[in-house]
């Protein structure tokens, strides 16, 4: 890689951490326009993938619309504005799906419901559940509205742990970590990636005593394992799809799926953490 392209990919990166750091620290109608942007470009590239050889029968215009008004019906719930317009939202997108198989004439209908209701789950749950996290001190604390600690704790131990990953397993990585889905993963980067992020931990539990010293280190250690999971998923999404990258919105780093990879599947199991925590 060449300084012009290295500097491209730099800037880039860092546009992209100000465009989070904007939704995530600016209030809970900044997280709003920003994710709900995110998801729906996320959308747009994970139905483009699966559409690749062939459209579906189902549109992914009408999957993308589905799920960021499911993405605004949980905004509207958690804000106490409406609690019924998200399974009204939900169940309306189920049942238009399972009612296309009687409308849609093609043998391969089945295969475009299966993709449209994969999409919502793998892209579209996620991020509303990282939006509830935004709102999980009510649960925790007896606090209420918006509260972007856990959401800026998540992304910055993926960056701490795909940064530490990278350069570590690129200088010294030797031993494949799972070579049939991502060749360029290392071992050595993976455990540099988890004792990073855990570094890190120590960081947030100095700076946000709500949660204990301890409790801080699982939750890195979860968004570390969780993230790697999630960007290996993709990988395989990838290769089974034959194409290198989501998209080619952030120059040197793909699309915007390849970027919150990580995240889609880290923010289930932080949420999932969460819950057993309250229950202790």
């Amino acid at each position: 890689m060449n300084i012009k392209d290295l500097a491209t990919r730099a800037g880039a990166g860092i546009l992209y951490i100000l465009i989070i750091l904007l939704g995530v620290l600016g209030g809970r109608y900044s997280f709003l326009i920003i994710f709900s942007t995110i998801l729906g470009i996320a959308l747009f590239e994970f139905y483009r993938m699966m559409e690749k050889d062939t459209s579906h029968a189902i549109s992914k215009i009408f999957n993308i619309i589905m799920g960021v008004l499911i993405f605004f019906s949980a905004f509207l719930f958690l804000e106490d504005l409406s609690k019924r317009i998200l399974p009204v939202t939900v169940l309306s997108y189920l049942l238009i799906l399972i009612s296309s198989t009687t409308f849609i004439k093609r043998k391969d209908v089945l295969h475009g419901i299966i993709y449209s209701a994969f999409g919502q789950i793998y892209i579209t749950l996620p991020m509303c559940l990282l939006m509830l996290l935004s709102y999980s001190q009510q649960f925790l604390n007896g606090g209420n509205g918006y509260d972007h600690i856990p959401v800026l704790a998540i992304f910055v131990f993926l960056w701490v742990n795909d940064t530490a990953a990278y350069f570590i397993g690129s200088l010294i990585g030797k031993h494949k970590l799972i070579e049939h889905i991502s060749p360029k993963k290392s071992i050595e980067g993976f455990i540099a990636g988890i004792f990073f992020t855990v570094i890190s931990s120590f960081i947030f539990a100095r700076l946000f005593p709500e949660l204990s010293t301890v409790l801080w280190i699982v939750f890195a250690v979860i968004v570390s394992l969780f993230g790697t999971l999630g960007d290996l998923f993709e990988s395989l999404i990838k290769r089974t799809t034959s194409v290198k990258d989501s998209g080619n919105l952030i120059p040197g780093h793909g699309g915007i799926l390849d970027r919150i990879d990580s995240m889609l599947v880290a923010v289930p199991a932080v949420f999932l953490y969460f819950i057993i925590f309250q229950s202790i």
